[in-house]
């Protein structure tokens, strides 16, 4: 029995570091296409494929006994993710700008993990040729699949809690490729012939990581030389401060979207989808005296809430947010936080809220689940009597998209009555636009006059062209369901164009960063 420890030992490392590609591959696509359903099935088909193609090569080489086979796919695999932080930005880069969402994303991670899953693919098949002893392979190969899933599922959970959140991606997958060189190497150490380089090769393995190119703190985008201030991988994606060299404005990004902003002199919000917000609620419902936020993010809208006299509460399930948000975005103590998912606390929560706004994203859209009818059923009930409900989403210039028909048809099935209001764009139609929505009962919007919130003067012509856009929500269709969910396919054009207007803005080497 002892002489089959290692063989079990390289089945569960092998596993770990499968579920390690995997999940650590598909955050670093995060930033480039997002993190749609789109994305997750590229990433799934390329790992499946790649480990498959995998499994026959190394049923292939059993047939051989080649001694060094097993040390090789372990070496070839070490050897491809210690070069992922240095062709990183530049593979990316070129497949968001070539291909869309889906069709990039699937080469890009076929380019960047799908070599080293081929590999890994190829060592349960060498383990059990070496166990399986006459009738015995059938007990050799249920061992090995047996140990090799137990890695896998403590990969994941290795990933999720410990690795994403605290180091950066490139060291995640590269350090990931030093440690199966090292295990090739150890392998290895048996053959008489090659027990110098079984020694020299993870030397040379852990130099290259010490050579990996370093974070940079200094970015020209969009024609504006920005500062990083903070970058941080988290379970919700890549989280990243930014800073106008010498101007005065900082803005919260997580995966290259932006999450609000803050004019650092007056701590009010600069980009204006966060204004229409405000300034929306109040013309809706002018003496609210509570707010739901669903969505902190740099939490700009809670402040200004909070300013005008309202007792302001905020859901954000992603911890790293609420501290960035109260450490460069002077989000105010009195705002309470509920570190928890937006769906899960409306479930369980009581009525209580003049205003509930949702201003979540995950990547370019919001969550599917959070726009289902039984959803804004929750939200209804969670309102007082004449609340409002006030949505923030993007659509397509001028003003209308198929995801944006269907989050109006559950507005006006569920509320009875909605309005639609969107940024006015210029130029050609097709191009992503800010869309606020406000559903309530007997809904009547007054001039504007007397708003008792601050707005930097460049924002305020811009609130008022958009508060004279509003037009009825149609109910043109069945709304989304918790059991027919089809948001994620809606606006499937929309995701692309707005994911190469986030590329065309900050550009690959910020995002990858």
């Amino acid at each position: 029995m002892k002489q089959k420890i290692p063989f079990f030992i390289t089945a569960f490392l092998e596993g770990m570091a499968v579920l390690v590609i995997e999940l650590a591959g598909a955050r670093a696509l995060a930033p480039y296409f997002g993190t749609s359903l789109y994305v997750w099935t590229a990433q799934i088909t390329a790992t499946l494929l790649f480990l498959a193609l995998g499994y026959g090569l190394g049923g292939r080489l059993s047939r051989r006994e080649l001694p060094l086979a097993l040390p090789s796919v372990f070496l070839g695999a070490g050897v491809w993710l210690l070069l992922f932080p240095f062709w990183r930005v530049q593979v990316l880069g070129a497949a968001a700008a070539a291909a869309g969402i889906a069709a990039g994303s699937f080469l890009a991670g076929s380019f960047l993990y799908g070599p080293p899953l081929l590999c890994m693919g190829a060592v349960s098949p060498l383990l059990i040729q070496r166990l399986q002893r006459g009738a015995y392979g059938g007990s050799a190969a249920g061992g090995i699949f047996f140990t090799n899933t137990l890695g896998g599922l403590a990969g994941g959970w290795l990933c999720a809690l410990a690795l994403v959140p605290h180091f950066r991606l490139g060291m995640v997958l590269g350090g990931t490729g030093a440690a199966l060189v090292v295990l090739a190497s150890a392998w290895s150490w048996r053959e008489r012939n090659v027990k110098y380089a079984a020694v020299a090769t993870p030397l040379a393995a852990l130099l290259l990581l010490a050579a990996a190119p370093g974070a940079k703190t200094h970015f020209n985008a969009g024609g504006l030389q920005l500062d990083l201030l903070y970058s941080q991988p988290a379970p919700s994606g890549l989280i990243q401060v930014l800073k106008v060299t010498g101007g005065g404005s900082l803005t919260l990004l997580l995966d290259g979207v932006i999450q609000g902003g803050m004019h650092v002199e007056s701590g009010l919000p600069v980009y204006n989808n966060l204004e229409y917000m405000a300034n929306l609620s109040w013309r809706f419902h002018p003496r609210a005296k509570t707010a739901l936020l669903l969505g902190l993010g740099s939490g700009a809208l809670a402040r200004q809430l909070h300013a005008r006299g309202m007792r302001v509460e905020a859901v954000e399930i992603e911890p790293e947010i609420i501290k960035v948000s109260r450490k460069f975005f002077r989000l105010p103590a009195e705002v309470t936080v509920h570190n928890t998912d937006a769906r899960t606390f409306i479930n369980s929560e009581r009525p209580g809220y003049d205003l509930i706004l949702v201003n979540v994203f995950a990547g370019e859209a919001i969550p599917w689940h959070l726009m289902t009818r039984e959803s804004l059923v929750r939200m209804k009930a969670l309102l007082n009597p004449g609340g409002r409900l006030v949505v923030s989403t993007v659509t397509s210039a001028p003003g209308t998209s198929p995801g944006l028909e269907l989050l109006e048809s559950g507005l006006c099935e569920v509320f009875g009555s909605a309005m639609v209001f969107t940024k006015k764009a210029e130029g050609t139609g097709g191009q992503p636009v800010n869309a606020c929505l406000i559903a309530g009962e007997n809904l009547k919007i007054n001039d504007g006059r007397g708003y008792p919130g601050r707005i930097l003067p460049e924002l305020e012509a811009d609130c008022r062209e958009t508060a004279a856009t509003g037009r009825p929500a149609r109910h043109t269709r069945a709304p989304s369901t918790d059991d027919l969910g089809s948001l994620d396919y809606e606006d499937a054009a929309l995701r692309l164009e707005f994911r190469k207007s986030v590329m065309a803005m900050l550009g690959p080497e910020l995002l990858g960063s």
